[in-house]
């Protein structure tokens, strides 16, 4: 819960991460939301991100939806590591 979350409010990500969505996503839809990911915003909050995905076609059970792809995604990007 937010409650629970709280005290790191604000604290960076850093860890590597690849961030995978898929463009029907209601929450990628949110105004605003496309500028932050694509344009600087999501990358002072993820100081490692190093690729954003953006799967055409699918919703927010992208893994449910193309399994396949995700897990190649997946797989991609830990065996890096």
């Amino acid at each position: 819960t937010w409650e629970l979350m709280a005290p790191w409010t604000g604290s960076p990500i850093t860890v590597p991460v690849k961030f995978i969505v898929g463009d029907l996503d209601l929450l990628y839809n949110i105004p605003g939301l496309k500028d932050h990911i694509h344009n600087g915003g999501f990358k002072k909050d993820v100081p490692l991100l190093e690729e954003v995905v953006v799967m055409e076609g699918v919703a927010h059970f992208l893994q449910q939806e193309k399994p396949e792809e995700v897990s190649k995604h997946i797989y991609d990007f830990v065996k890096k590591f």
